[in-house]
């Protein structure tokens, strides 16, 4: 009883009933060599979500501690609240419709244990839909250590469900980065990296469930990601101002973001002036020329290039 809990596994979930009893089991199930702690942040679902989650407190009291909100708080503030409650040496993020492999908990925590210099592991994950049916294609990444810069030219590279930090920063940190409900995952990861590095393992532990969450709204782009995008680099060109290189690497990172941000509507929102919009943010630094060529035809003709999108993006998603 008095052994010191060394993780604490952060789920939070809302209207998730047709998922969370599998996120919870897969948590649960697992088998590690130190004391962890599941901390369930339910934000008063409209659904049975909540009365699941009880149900799974009832069964391992000693393991799951729910923070039941007495009225919705949110997304970003339900991350908040579970991270500040956190006792463990590290946090893994759950969110409640995903999934934990098993040995995940274990291998993530060896990893962080055996590479001091590394505040975030993450792993590859597999793709389920909301039928849960396996896809056939992952979000994967090749293993190895990764500074800021890199994080930067591929926001993200892992699914937030694959990531298990150190748990460093106080209430006050949280408070700070979390104080405003359009936050996203991908300004987290910028400010718990830090001067560290994310150490991937191209190991398949987690899968991620796709078509559902904050990344659509009615089968199109939630505008807050790519207005997120724009949100972290800028606090990115404004700290790295004063040093040409870093700067530089930062303004080609700003440019392909700029141009997944153009590719995703006109793929998903077949929406011209957008498309256009991000096409010219990203064409304000001339860096990545062949990739800012083919976008920039694209803008002139988007009735022919718009299908062509589509259907790359339907054979690359099989």
């Amino acid at each position: 009883m008095n052994e010191k809990i060394e993780l604490s596994v952060c789920v939070v979930c809302y209207n998730q009933e047709k998922y969370i009893a599998e996120c919870l089991e897969s948590l649960v199930s697992q088998e590690t060599n130190f004391k962890f702690e599941i901390i369930v942040g339910e934000d008063c679902s409209t659904d049975n979500t909540r009365i699941i989650v009880q149900q799974y407190v009832d069964r391992y009291p000693h393991l799951i501690r729910p923070i039941f909100y007495r009225k919705n708080v949110g997304a970003v503030e339900n991350i908040k609240q579970v991270y500040i409650a956190a006792k463990g040496k590290y946090i893994a993020h759950i969110d409640g419709d995903d999934l934990a492999f098993p040995a995940k908990l274990q291998k993530q925590f060896d990893i962080l244990e055996s590479n001091i210099d590394c505040n975030i592991c993450t792993h590859d994950v597999k793709q389920i839909d909301s039928n849960g049916e396996f896809k056939n294609r992952g979000l994967t990444h090749p293993q190895g250590k990764y500074d800021i810069f890199h994080l930067y030219q591929n926001l993200p590279f892992f699914a937030h469900s694959s990531k298990m930090f150190r748990n460093k920063y106080d209430s006050n940190f949280w408070e700070e980065l979390l104080n405003n409900p359009k936050i996203l995952d991908i300004d987290i990861h910028v400010a718990s990296l830090e001067s560290d590095y994310i150490y991937h393992t191209n190991e398949m532990l987690g899968a991620y469930r796709v078509g559902v969450g904050i990344s659509f709204d009615n089968k199109k782009i939630n505008r807050d990601l790519s207005l997120g995008a724009e949100r972290v680099f800028a606090k990115a060109f404004n700290t790295f101002k004063d040093d040409s290189y870093k700067l530089e690497l930062i303004q080609k990172s700003y440019s392909l973001a700029m141009l997944r941000c153009a590719y995703s509507y006109a793929v998903y929102d077949k929406d011209i002036e957008l498309f256009r919009r991000y096409v010219d943010k990203s064409l304000k630094y001339k860096n990545v020329s062949f990739e800012q060529s083919v976008f920039k035809i694209a803008a002139l003709l988007p009735m022919i290039f718009f299908p062509l999108f589509s259907i790359r993006s339907k054979i690359k998603n099989r």
